[in-house]
């Protein structure tokens, strides 16, 4: 009895194996994560995004629901450090600041770059008034790009 033979071009092997490698290794980490705040009495929340990759992050902060003459303010802090960075959506129901969006780099982490970080955003009346109806998320990321 003879056994069947399989011819496979040695081209269609060598592409299969470069595929099982390309979804076998691990994709670039980063860290992107959003928040909402609570609703004020009239409608209006906040929200804010954070994106970090190595070096990196962009923080994006908006205004958003019914206008309610409150702004929103992001915030992204390094646990256990005093860095942090600030955003202020001050432009009204629908405006946002910052993030990659806007086309540049928000600013360089602190080293090291890997973490806890805390995201938050809150409602606030004017630029020096009390922060409230905040929410936050605590996040790990590992620093790399």
């Amino acid at each position: 009895m003879r056994m069947a033979r399989l011819a496979v071009p040695v081209g269609s092997v060598g592409a299969g194996l470069a595929l099982t490698l390309l979804a076998a290794a691990p994709a670039s980490a980063y860290a992107n994560h959003t928040v909402y705040s609570e609703r004020s009495s009239k409608g209006g929340y906040g929200t804010a995004n954070a994106f970090l990759t190595g070096e990196f992050f962009w923080l994006r902060v908006c205004d958003k629901g019914t206008a309610d003459g409150y702004r929103a303010v992001g915030r992204l802090s390094k646990n256990g450090t005093s860095w942090s960075a600030t955003r202020h959506a001050a432009g009204g129901s629908g405006s946002c600041v910052g993030g990659s969006e806007d086309g540049v780099t928000s600013g360089f982490l602190p080293q090291p770059f890997e973490g806890t970080y805390t995201l938050s955003v809150c409602l606030r009346n004017g630029a020096s008034g009390a922060d409230f109806a905040c929410t936050d998320t605590t996040f790990y990321f590992d620093g790399s790009a």
